[in-house]
């Protein structure tokens, strides 16, 4: 696998990176908000809300 993606073309190298970002960018943009509401206590989501 590793030989074969040595040898593509730039064109191609940025057709399957794109994808990969699209992806990569949602699952961030799910991920990171569920984690913090899982890792930071209510009282300290409340308190955060006041200021």
């Amino acid at each position: 696998m590793r030989a074969y993606l040595a040898t593509l073309t730039p064109k191609a190298r940025m057709l399957l990176a794109v994808p990969a970002i699209v992806i990569a960018y949602s699952v961030v943009t799910v991920l990171i908000p569920a984690l913090v509401r899982v890792a930071v206590p209510d009282v300290v989501r409340t308190v955060l809300s006041l200021i």
